[in-house]
């Protein structure tokens, strides 16, 4: 799903910036203000885990990172 999904983002892009194939991902994105799919996933993972070991009340149920 993850290459699926940076690959409609990178050929939005192109038709937004008008490049052509050979320019680099990251080059387009830098260009637009955004960051890969992968950076922005592991993102929200990671804060869903903190959450998770949070708790509902606050409560410390593991240690966080």
């Amino acid at each position: 799903m993850r290459k699926t999904l940076q690959m409609w983002i990178n050929r939005g892009l192109r038709k937004i910036l008008g490049a052509v194939r050979t320019m680099s991902v990251d080059t387009m994105l830098g260009e637009m203000g955004m960051k890969r799919v992968e950076w922005e996933l592991e993102k929200k993972v990671a804060r869903w885990g903190y959450r998770l070991a949070r708790g509902k009340e606050n409560v410390k149920l593991a240690e966080e990172v």
